[in-house]
């Protein structure tokens, strides 16, 4: 064979070499990113969000994991606790926006989230308020009083993001963890703290903090929280983990749950 022609067909074997390979990458990211076909393949992630779920001896515990762990018996799914991994609440609910295998809990339920994700629901109700030191004094009719203070929040938390949907203008202070975000309004890095009322006393008792000190000043939103999945997931295995949270809360299971960690 001539030179020139040697070099045109080792060319075009690289050129067809690198074609094939591109189309595997390609194939394994589509795969990677499809959607799961079973329960089992399901990706679930949580935050510290104590009592719902909280991480202890390195295995994530909690109402809201145990009502989870409850369901994947009912369902046959084999997976535990130790499946179910604790991210900051950014990233987490980052995941369950962009990986179409992934659930977060527990998330406050709101029309807004209700446009991003698959709800199973409800695990439990959720206060989400404005709290702030009794010595404060701190009154609030409206978000639009707050303006003149600083306002703590958690990250893409609930709190943060329905004074964002009210309009709040006045200074925010963003943190990563409900352990800072109590332990900065405990050191009056700002004036309240925009958060679940019932993780916040919760929060405060494990910093060695008073919660009788403090006193919501405003309510944000009443309503209850849920496990949110994305939105590609398959609808029918949404059905089957409501089907098992709804048979847990009619025999009783969910509220025996409950009434453990809140007594």
């Amino acid at each position: 064979m001539p030179a020139g022609s040697a070099r045109k067909y080792l060319f075009n074997r690289c050129m067809a070499g690198l074609v094939l390979l591109a189309v595997g990458v390609v194939t394994t990211h589509a795969q990677a990113q499809s959607s799961p076909r079973d329960l089992n393949e399901l990706r679930w992630v949580t935050e510290e969000y104590a009592p719902y779920n909280f991480t202890q001896d390195g295995v994530v515990t909690g109402l809201a994991v145990d009502i989870l762990v409850r369901m994947w018996e009912r369902l046959g799914v084999d997976k535990t606790a130790a499946d179910i991994q604790s991210l900051p609440w950014a990233r987490g609910y980052r995941m369950a926006l962009d990986q179409p295998d992934t659930c977060l809990f527990s998330t406050t339920v709101t029309d807004t989230r209700r446009e991003q994700f698959q709800f199973i629901e409800p695990i439990l109700d959720a206060n989400v308020s404005v709290i702030a030191a009794r010595s404060r004094n701190l009154k609030a009719g409206s978000v639009r009083d707050l303006e003149p203070h600083s306002i703590g929040v958690v990250r893409e938390d609930i709190g943060d993001q329905l004074l964002q949907e009210d309009g709040f203008s006045g200074i925010y202070v963003r943190t990563d963890s409900a352990r800072i975000l109590m332990r900065m309004l405990h050191g009056q890095r700002f004036d309240g703290a925009a958060y679940n009322i019932r993780v916040a006393d919760w929060t405060m008792l494990q910093e060695g903090i008073d919660p009788e000190l403090y006193e919501p000043v405003l309510t944000l939103q009443e309503g209850h929280m849920g496990y949110a999945c994305h939105r590609d997931i398959d609808p029918a295995l949404i059905a089957q983990l409501q089907e098992a949270l709804d048979s847990l809360i009619e025999d009783g299971t969910v509220d025996a749950i409950i009434q453990g960690y809140l007594q």
